[in-house]
């Protein structure tokens, strides 16, 4: 990795202006099938500059997913595997090392050695982004799989995901961000005093790709449920053994079979029928989901508790399938109805004392 060193002059720093331009475009040219590309070369420190070799190529990563097809509303994990399939494109004599000179020779050797790891991808590091974040969201977006050596595979990353379930059926970009370090360079200088041990230079420097990811979202079934209509809307706070009907429509182009939808309140309401099964359900037909819930008489007045309806069902392909889908229900006030009954027998009751006290008096 290279330093700046001060009192750059304003030539230098215009090249150092048009690295960066280099920099976003190579960004930007990674979005198609990605490979790694060095940048301009630097000047090399002083210490690279009259090396024994110049070698040239440098690691790429390819990525592998065990699955691209996810369902709406499907909580899963992409597993991904990284291949380093990088290698070395050209190898060249810089200096030979001086006859009768034991030190340079086991130098030199050392060098070439150390040279071959130059395709290694050292301290890998993905993320994973989405084009449309709000079709698919990435629950845990980054891996460290470490270093990958030339023709080796990473472990298994995963990358836990949720699919939202209004998500429509299609195509969707995901993006894997790799960066990555690598040896640029080595250079070794033998040590006339101690030959085996020369002085060894490394020169490192960073990489990154940017590889292209399409997932396809497709629905689970071609049965697909929608609430129309739910009746009573509303409930008393504290009543109990109430009926209520949900009208449900198959809006899909499959039949469901063996359907049983069984109810979900929040909490406050209580349900003590919960399950309404339905024989079969064709596309465009509607069906009558009825239920018996309570109302706890500390339920808030005016507020809208969700009914989530859990559908397990068959359709023409496939068995033991689940859907969800969620009805609202609002909250009445407690009826007053037996406190103007009792405020009524009161008055009554104080009616008939009066009439019969005046009775006594004139008595």
């Amino acid at each position: 990795m290279m330093l700046k060193i001060p009192g750059t002059s304003p030539k230098k720093a215009l090249s150092a202006s048009l690295l960066c331009l280099l920099a976003t475009a190579l960004f930007w040219a990674c979005l198609q099938p990605s490979i790694a590309v060095e940048a301009g070369a630097p000047i090399p420190p002083e210490e690279f500059g009259d090396d024994y070799y110049k070698v040239y190529g440098t690691p790429n990563l390819t990525l592998s997913l065990e699955r691209t097809n996810l369902d709406q509303g499907e909580a899963t994990s992409l597993f991904m595997t990284l291949t380093n399939r990088g290698r070395i494109t050209s190898f060249q004599v810089n200096e030979e090392p001086g006859a009768g000179r034991r030190e340079e020779i086991l130098a030199a050797e050392r060098e070439q050695e150390l040279e071959k790891l130059r395709t290694t991808a050292q301290d890998v590091s993905v993320e994973i982004v989405t084009e449309n974040k709000s079709a698919i969201d990435i629950k845990r977006a980054v891996a460290f799989p470490g270093n990958i050596r030339e023709g080796q595979t990473s472990s298994r990353l995963e990358f836990p995901v949720e699919v939202y379930k209004n998500t429509k059926p299609g195509l969707y970009k995901l993006y894997a961000l790799l960066n990555y370090t690598y040896q640029r360079d080595v250079a070794v200088k033998g040590d006339e005093d101690h030959p085996e041990s020369p002085d060894v230079f490394y020169w490192y420097d960073t990489l990154s790709q940017v590889v292209p990811i399409t997932i396809k979202v497709e629905r689970k079934s071609g049965a697909e449920f929608a609430v129309l209509d739910i009746s009573p809307a509303g409930l008393q706070a504290g009543s109990n053994d109430n009926v209520v009907k949900i009208t449900i429509k198959n809006v899909g182009n499959d039949t469901a079979t063996d359907l049983v939808a069984r109810l979900r309140p929040e909490s406050g309401l209580y349900v003590s029928v919960d399950e309404s099964p339905i024989p079969l359900l064709a596309p465009g037909s509607r069906a009558e989901l009825v239920y018996k819930l309570d109302v706890s008489k500390d339920a808030i007045p005016g507020k809208r508790y969700l009914l989530k309806i859990l559908f397990e069902f068959s359709d023409s392909f496939r068995d033991d399938l689940t859907d969800s889908e969620n009805a609202y229900l609002s909250i009445e006030p407690q009826s007053s109805g037996l406190l103007w009954l009792i405020g009524l027998l009161v008055a009554i009751a104080a009616a008939a004392v009066i009439v019969f006290l005046k009775r006594r008096g004139k008595s």
